[in-house]
């Protein structure tokens, strides 16, 4: 027999009140004789041991009241044979994000979570089905296997610089144990428990049950820098001089020391401040010449190390040249009169220029051979039959179809471009493919489900990217944002010459591949083929991935830790269940895991029965208490009566 919460037996002291009470606090009274009562005095001592049995029965009766109420707040349960447990589909979520690489004295927080997930292994057998799911890397497939190879997979994990989505993984979780033909099912969460590792859902492990490792251990400062951007969104251009805006990561307790900090550009330290927690900070970067800039900023090294360094990266090139089709609205216009007053493209026609923005399809017979296109459509769907004749003139498989709408809705998808992530969306056109493209094509947004926005490219080598909205107010929120010139840029630069700007992926998103890459080179210096139709998920390495095609650098992409990996507040524990399940036991001691998982072999839990029989003998005392004086007093007056009578004869 065990206990699910051993805690609450110290209530089992309780038993002694009435044992106190039936043995000390018995009423003294001062005893005189009457002559008159002396013949009471035998009924007394007949009736003595009556009432002494009955003060024992009482006795008894709250004593055991008390052990059933205790043995039911403590959760009793029957344990099988030994360790001995049913057939389990176990799975072990083991918490290895960048929070995890904290050290706290001589150790890392891993190794500390590492050893609790060992501990599960070694109460398990071969008869458990094991999934081990590493939150750091949710780009790993989870299969089934042994104890012996979950072990290995836990030893072999080490801190990425991923987010930890622990309502995702436990989401994932719960589908492989459920659908396991098992006899019973169980999730072991180990991890530190950061708050901003958890997402809006609701209990996401549902009715399975779960056992969170959840250590006691104080709060830590961290310092760290949690954002990099170069020249305010824009890159810069070749020999323009501007600037990088880096923000410290907010501080807990309080702390305002600045946090000194410095920026190196290819190898060479370039400058250097002081930022206080939660602040931002400026500083000159010099022009550079045409090609890729690579550069990190860097602060003070503290016992959280993987935060401790961003990097950015961009290429210096000439202003693109740019033409514009058709009325594609006062806000495209707007948008390009600005970038062209401060030199960030310059005009050109159609047939001449590196990109081209076509309304309802205009110009796209003129556009050169390795050109880019960007393809708006008309606010009039009248207008749509015209631009799907120029679609597939220009060799160009889709087609726009009738309005959808309904409501606003925010643009979405794997990997849409920065300046569209905040963007709704109330009225589109459908996207229709109307033939076999000549190369495959690419979905970077979606509204309600539906493709939004669509690149591609023709035999010819000219790319293209389909919007199925116009942009005007009426439509979407992109024109009256401040991402409109951020969209345009976008599209003039990064999109129409790949590598051309400067974004920050974050570790453990997937990464676009260019289409003309065939390998990419990872921080760590080990080159992968890829394919530049596909994504690169295995992004958990902070720095630089460059992608080539030979031995030419196609584009660099820095990737950087989340921002909400420098936050280290732990999940409040009020809000263990609703962010976890509603089947859940918290373990804080390395030395109660062993008892707390596979709660198979406990059998079924005794506080309901104890409870209801607890209960019952409260109700049994309750009314041997009442009628007891009410009896007592009965007989005494039927045996006065009797002792009446015999003395009269």
């Amino acid at each position: 027999m065990g206990a699910l919460n051993p805690l609450f037996l110290i209530a089992s002291l309780g038993v002694g009140v009435p044992l106190f009470l039936h043995l000390f606090h018995r009423q003294q009274a001062r005893r005189l004789t009457f002559p008159a009562l002396r013949y009471l005095q035998r009924t007394e001592r007949e009736h003595a041991r009556k009432i002494k049995a009955r003060q024992i029965v009482l006795l008894l009766l709250r004593i055991a009241a008390i052990v059933l109420l205790v043995g039911a707040g403590a959760r009793l349960f029957l344990r099988g044979p030994g360790a001995a447990h049913a057939p389990t589909a176990l799975a072990i979520v083991l918490d290895n994000s960048l929070s995890s690489g904290l050290v706290r004295g001589q150790e890392r927080t891993l190794d500390h979570l590492k050893a609790v997930a060992l501990r599960s292994l070694a109460v398990s057998n071969e008869a458990d089905r094991i999934w081990v799911i590493r939150a750091g890397e949710p780009w790993q497939a989870s299969v089934p296997g042994t104890p012996d190879q979950a072990r290995r997979l836990i030893e072999q994990a080490s801190p990425t610089a991923a987010r930890g989505d622990l309502s995702a993984a436990l989401v994932h979780a719960m589908e492989l144990v459920s659908t396991a033909d098992m006899r019973a099912a169980e999730i072991h969460l180990i991890s530190d428990l950061q708050a901003t590792a958890f997402s809006d859902v609701t209990a996401p492990a549902g009715e399975v049950p779960v056992v969170v490792w959840a250590a006691e251990e104080s709060p830590v400062e961290n310092r760290g820098i949690v954002s990099v951007v170069v020249g305010g969104g824009l890159p810069p251009l070749q020999g323009q001089r501007t600037e990088i805006t880096l923000q410290a990561s907010r501080a807990i307790g309080g702390d305002t020391v600045p946090i000194p900090v410095r920026f190196t550009l290819d190898g060479r330290i370039r400058g250097a401040g002081a930022v206080p927690p939660g602040a931002s900070l400026a500083l000159p970067l010099p022009s550079a010449p045409a090609g890729w800039v690579l550069g990190t900023v860097d602060a003070d090294p503290d016992d959280l190390s993987g935060d401790d360094r961003r990097y950015f990266a961009f290429r210096a090139r000439p202003a693109p040249t740019v033409a514009v089709a058709g009325d594609p609205g006062l806000f495209v216009t707007e948008a390009v009169g600005v970038l062209e007053a401060a030199g960030r493209l310059s005009p050109a026609a159609p047939g001449h220029a590196d990109a081209l923005i076509s309304a309802g399809g205009e110009a796209l017979a003129d556009l050169g051979a390795g050109g880019a296109v960007l393809v708006v459509p008309p606010s009039d769907p009248t207008a749509l039959p015209a631009l799907n004749r120029r679609l597939a003139s220009a060799g160009i498989p889709w087609r726009y179809d009738r309005a959808q709408g309904g409501g606003a809705v925010r643009l979405e998808g794997e990997v849409i471009p920065e300046p569209l992530r905040e963007v709704r969306t109330r009225v589109w056109y459908r996207l229709v493919l109307a033939g076999d493209p000549p190369a495959p094509t690419r979905t970077l947004a979606q509204a309600g489900g539906e493709p939004w926005a669509i690149e591609g490219s023709d035999g010819q080598g000219r790319r293209y990217l389909l919007l199925a909205s116009p942009l005007d107010p009426e439509a979407s929120s992109l024109p009256v944002s401040a991402d409109m010139i951020r969209f345009v840029d976008w599209f003039t630069g990064q999109w129409a010459a790949p590598g051309g700007g400067a974004g920050e992926v974050m570790a453990g998103d997937p990464l676009a591949a260019p289409r003309s890459a065939d390998a990419v080179r990872l921080p760590s210096g080990t080159e992968l083929p890829v394919d530049g139709t596909r994504m690169l998920r295995a992004t958990g390495e902070a720095g630089f991935y460059t992608f080539l095609t030979e031995d030419s650098v196609v584009s660099v992409e820095a990737v950087n830790p989340p921002p909400s990996e420098s936050d280290l507040t732990p999940l409040d524990a009020t809000g263990l269940r609703d962010r976890i399940g509603r089947e859940v036991t918290v373990v804080r001691r390395s030395t109660s895991w062993d008892r707390a998982v596979f709660g198979a072999r406990q059998g079924p839990e005794l506080w309901q029965g104890l409870l209801v029989a607890g209960l019952l003998v409260l109700l049994v005392e309750a009314a041997v208490a009442a009628s007891g004086p009410l009896w007592g007093r009965r007989r005494s007056r039927a045996e006065v009566r009797g002792e009446g009578a015999g003395v009269s004869a």
